[in-house]
């Protein structure tokens, strides 16, 4: 979620466009810089006022995709905050990291999101044993389900 609503972005980037000083606007605003305020009037102009909107889902993005931004961006010696206008990314931190993760080899394996799973290793032997005994209760419910559900249908069967 960003600090910053749809509605004061639009109005960072109208009293700019009037001509108010970026100075101004950002101490009254309380916005961290004021490259962030020029980043808000470069998106506006170039994607309209939908580019302000607060995004509400993390944007997944194919590794094709990935791959063509970074190469655009080493053909035309872009920066990372130009090539974020060119393709409609909300921030230039983004391509960043991918840069640095096609860098290290690593651009092609997305990083698991959440919380890791406990391995088995690291459990202690309550937890491994709780564990063991819901794995059996479940495939105990499972095996009552599937024999439930074979009588049900040797009964309608047999009718």
């Amino acid at each position: 979620m960003s600090k910053f609503t749809f509605k004061e972005k639009q109005l960072a980037v109208n009293l700019y466009l009037q001509g108010i000083s970026s100075d101004k606007i950002v101490n009254d605003l309380n916005i961290a810089s004021r490259s962030q305020l020029l980043f808000w009037v470069k998106q506006y102009k170039k994607h309209g006022v939908n580019a302000l909107k607060e995004k509400r889902r993390h944007q997944e993005y194919d590794i094709e995709f990935k791959l063509e931004v970074l190469d655009w961006k080493a053909k035309n010696k872009a920066s990372y905050e130009a090539t974020a206008l060119h393709f409609g990314i909300s921030s230039s931190s983004i391509i960043y990291k991918w840069h640095k993760l096609d860098a290290q080899g690593a651009l092609a394996t997305p990083k698991r999101r959440g919380r890791p799973r406990k391995s088995i290793e690291s459990m202690t032997p309550e937890e491994r044993e709780l564990k063991v005994l819901r794995d059996q209760n479940q495939a105990l419910l499972q095996e009552i389900n599937r024999l439930k559900k074979a009588k049900e249908e040797m009964i309608s069967y047999a009718r």
